[in-house]
């Protein structure tokens, strides 16, 4: 054979291959990746009013007791974000605040994450007591007991608990602006908690002769209705994102 006809044909062989690439690339196009960070607001407030009336309907005095919350504040230690994605979603915002939820900026703050599609999104929020005394969570209120008189709860602890919290996506776009609103349901404090068993709780008499009801753990001892209070917080608190127009 000739060396122009076999240079000819290695031409020939190496111009074939790469049209073979570029084919390829082409009919398998590889999956765009986003860069770059949406910044993301986030803050707290009582589900439904900013005021400081959440309460939870009865029929009668004696089913589920009914509520009006005067004051009701949480302590977050920190907040966290898990998600997947063509990379992992992992971050840990630390807030170390006591937070009045009927204020309606409470837990304001931004941070930024990077952007992308991510699924299956778990946010954790935890709560422990301050190093200044201040409780994990602090709520108080009055509720009409089922004599028709009016008598006061306090609902509190100082031990550390989370609320696990899931969002099926956030879409984050490069430069896009976010909220991250968490809704305190107070209607759900009490969940499964009838008035005639709040009765049965510790309570103190004043000289007035209206009591004030206690569910409040701040020791080892064993504190009736607390276990269901710290349940019913997996529904107390839910997440929504939203995107700025």
């Amino acid at each position: 054979m000739r060396p122009k006809s076999l240079l000819l044909i290695c031409c020939l062989g190496a111009l074939l291959a790469t049209s073979a690439i570029i084919s390829c690339k082409k009919d398998n196009p590889s999956e765009k990746i986003t860069s770059g960070y949406g910044d993301v607001s986030y803050f707290a407030k009582a589900f439904g009013s900013h005021s400081k009336t959440a309460s939870v309907k009865s029929d009668t005095v004696g089913g589920q007791v009914s509520v009006g919350w005067s004051s009701a504040s949480v302590y977050v230690e920190k907040i966290a974000f898990s998600g997947k994605s063509n990379s992992l979603l992992d971050t840990t915002i630390t807030i170390e605040k006591k937070l009045d939820i009927f204020s309606a900026d409470a837990l304001a703050g931004i941070i930024k994450l990077p952007a992308g599609s991510y699924r299956d999104v778990k946010i954790k929020m935890f709560f422990k007591k301050s190093p200044r005394s201040e409780m994990a969570f602090d709520f108080k209120g009055t509720f009409t007991n089922t004599e028709g008189g009016k008598d006061s709860i306090m609902v509190g602890s100082s031990y550390p608990f989370e609320a696990n919290l899931t969002v099926t996506e956030i879409a984050i776009d490069p430069s896009g602006k976010y909220n991250v609103i968490f809704n305190f349901d107070l209607t759900r404090v009490l969940t499964g908690i009838t008035t005639a068993a709040l009765q049965t709780a510790r309570s103190y008499t004043w000289p007035d002769h209206k009591k004030t009801y206690v569910i409040w753990k701040g020791g080892s001892a064993d504190e009736p209705f607390y276990d269901q209070v710290i349940q019913n917080w997996q529904t107390v608190v839910n997440v929504v994102v939203s995107k700025e127009e």
